[in-house]
This record gives C-alpha cells, structure tokens and sequence, in this order.
C-alpha cells in the first residue's frame, strides 16, 4: 500500500534511506533535514512495515525532483518502485509542475515514464509534464 508520510515515519524512512546511502545511490539526509521534508515523501507498506520509500521535493511551479527512491532489497523487483514514481509524477501533474527531474543510476526504470537524459549522458533526467 503506497500513502504519504507523516512524522511518525521519520525513523523507518530514515533507516531505508541509509540503505541507499550503504550502497552510494542515494545521498546522506540528517534525521534533522529528514524532518523538515518529510511530508514530501511517499512509502509503501507491506505487512506494516516500510519497505520503500520515495520523495517529491518541488522547488517551483517550474521544476520538482524524484529523490530518495529506496526499497529494501528484499523487495526489489517487485515494482514497487515503479508504483512510488508514478505516485510521484501524479503529484507534479496535479499540483502543475511543468519538468520532473531525477538524478539517477536507474535510467532504464525512469525512461518508461518517459524521462529524457540531458545531462551526463546517465545521470539526470527530465521529464516535461507541460
């Protein structure tokens, strides 16, 4: 079940994302910093566990960012994932956001929504939703 994190997730979200920090594909957030965005995140629960997590981070009307995409590896290619993005960009469209950006490793799994590489050839990526 995917839905919006509250603070009371804090803890687990944070433990995934140190997950993503271990394997050096997601960057180190503080619990402090963590706090402050954390009505930004999506997770997805199994069993009342947290065992994926994703954030829209939206700095303008012009321009938000996919980030923090975690799932534990246990539960990796399952789509989860893919549900967390989605869930993402359906937040962008709504709210009018005109360009989603991902800086990202996984550039085959944001290519099928659509997501164009730009910058470094691998790295990010854009996705126009105007």
């Amino acid at each position: 079940m995917i839905r919006k994190a509250n603070i009371n997730d804090l803890k687990a979200v944070y433990n995934l994302l140190q997950e993503g920090v271990k394997s050096g594909k997601v960057l180190n957030r503080s619990l402090k910093e963590l706090s402050t965005v954390i009505k930004s995140f999506y997770v997805f629960e199994e069993n009342r566990k947290i065992v994926g997590c994703c954030s829209l981070e939206v700095y303008s009307k012009k321009i938000a960012e996919v980030r923090s995409l975690v799932v534990y590896s246990k539960y990796r290619n399952k789509g989860i994932g893919s549900l967390l993005i989605k869930k993402c960009l359906d937040e962008a469209k709504s709210k009018g956001i005109y360009q989603v950006l991902s800086v990202t490793d996984k550039s085959d799994l944001f290519k099928r929504f659509g997501f164009k590489t730009e910058i470094n050839k691998k790295q990010a990526m854009f996705l126009n939703l105007g």
